[in-house]
């Protein structure tokens, strides 16, 4: 069975994605921790994940920061070890796809990340009771051209500017 991606306007030539299915973390943590990630450049996201494990980045808890303790500098936050680990294996799995495909990594842009409950398997017996807490997370980057945009944006600009002179 094919997993279906939430991100639609996905571009085969200029993006790669991948997915971590039915991992076993916290949906809640998990959220905090991507949240953080979104819009960061592949290289710099990874650096981040790393200084979580090391502990000397707390991820900041906006949602779901009922009865967590204030770090200094941010508030309500935590060190989500577990989740870092995976994320990074994850980021390491994206950025290969990327490479298989033929795209610059070192210019690869986080532009979608997203968090969604997994099915809770149940148990039976005397562990009726115990719910495991499970988590799919996808990602998709995008080889990001920055320079060339920021180029081809002026050059639209002296353009329509021509065109308006033109005709008055």
């Amino acid at each position: 069975m094919a997993y279906k991606y939430t991100f639609k306007d996905y571009d085969k030539e200029h993006m790669s994605r991948a997915a971590l299915l039915f991992a076993d973390i916290s949906y809640k943590n998990a959220l905090a921790v991507c949240k953080v990630l979104k819009n960061k450049n592949l290289q710099q996201a990874k650096r981040i994940l790393g200084q979580i494990v090391k502990k000397k980045m707390p991820v900041y808890y906006g949602r779901y920061n009922r009865e967590i303790a204030h770090k200094t500098g941010i508030g309500p936050g935590r060190y989500p070890v577990k989740i870092a680990l995976r994320l990074t294996d994850l980021l390491n799995q994206v950025e290969a796809n990327a490479q298989n495909k033929g795209l610059n990594t070192s210019q690869l842009k986080i532009i979608h990340i997203s968090v969604k409950r997994a099915h809770i398997p149940p148990h039976y017996g005397r562990r009726r009771g115990l719910r495991m807490k499970r988590a799919h997370v996808e990602v998709v980057v995008e080889e990001s051209f920055e320079e060339g945009k920021k180029e081809k944006a002026q050059e639209r600009k002296t353009q329509d500017k021509k065109i308006r002179k033109s005709n008055k």
